[in-house]
């Protein structure tokens, strides 16, 4: 099996902590600004709440919730995303704020941690080389009555964007390549996405700039991001939906998008999971 963690060991896996790294220099008090901003949109008020951070990566949302008065736990398997994490901690945090080095595929970590009111994991278990028992592992963390609030890549066929198949293909080809050829498709799939902007009719110049609006987050490193992403997996909004449905969740709410990207959704813990006796209703949520 093609883990993350075994890939993360041979020095063959793409460094999302190194690409946070560099995020942290772009951080900005509006980037933070708008990751809170994003947090309130889907969870609403999360003030003395529990919240656990399933892949901090930078630790800008792990902060967002610090700073809206949640107690936070962070989790990451990277060592320099979790660097990242405790840099933010300590520029910009205070109060209840632990941060654990651990994998979502470690079923014995995952139960030492505890139960929360709100489990977040936005566009990470698809890196984990298997999305699905990441999945059921980080549901066991959500309190009853409790939520889930995940991002994970759409199951595409369109062409124009190119199919989830073949980015598969691509993302494994360029964590095998040399520096020479990283930096060439980098430029390439760059000016692919800007001419593809400008021929929407969009300012290319002003899109980038105001990218951060889109939860805090860069233009450049989200690129660098998805064509470093591998392990890759993905999923339809149906395949999620039956899942967690059969763990005991009902889908609150969802936002969907056509090609390649990201669907988020935010579930409810309302019965017991599969794998704890059977599918009950709790009549009390």
């Amino acid at each position: 099996m093609d883990l993350y963690e075994n890939t993360h060991l041979k020095k063959r896996h793409f460094s999302f902590g190194k690409n946070w790294q560099k995020f942290l220099k772009k951080l900005t008090p509006q980037r933070i600004e708008e990751a809170e901003k994003s947090l309130k949109e889907w969870l609403g008020d999360i003030s003395g709440k529990t919240f656990i951070d399933i892949g901090c990566g930078s630790g800008l949302f792990s902060l967002a919730a610090n700073r809206l008065g949640a107690k936070v736990t962070s989790v990451d398997i990277d060592d320099q995303s979790i660097e990242c994490t405790k840099e933010l901690k300590k520029r910009f945090g205070g109060g209840d704020w632990k941060i654990i080095k651990g994998s979502a595929l470690d079923s014995n970590f995952i139960k030492s941690l505890g139960q929360y009111d709100i489990v977040y994991s936005w566009g990470v278990l698809h890196h984990t080389g298997d999305m699905w028992l990441a999945i059921e592992n980080i549901t066991q963390l959500v309190k009853p009555k409790g939520v889930l609030y995940i991002a994970i890549y759409n199951k595409s066929t369109r062409k124009l964007e190119g199919t989830s198949e073949l980015w598969k293909k691509i993302k494994k080809f360029y964590n095998k390549t040399n520096f020479i050829l990283k930096k060439i498709i980098y430029i390439l799939y760059t000016t692919y996405l800007i001419a593809g902007i400008t021929l929407h009719g969009r300012n290319p110049i002003k899109y980038i700039r105001e990218y951060k609006s889109n939860r805090g987050m860069d233009f450049f490193t989200d690129i660098k991001d998805w064509l470093g992403g591998y392990p890759y997996e993905y999923a339809t909004p149906k395949e999620v939906e039956n899942f967690l449905g059969l763990e005991g969740f009902d889908l609150v709410r969802e936002k969907t998008v056509r090609s390649i990207g990201c669907n988020e959704y935010l579930f409810k813990r309302v019965a017991m999971s599969r794998r704890c006796g059977g599918y009950v209703h709790n009549e009390q949520r």
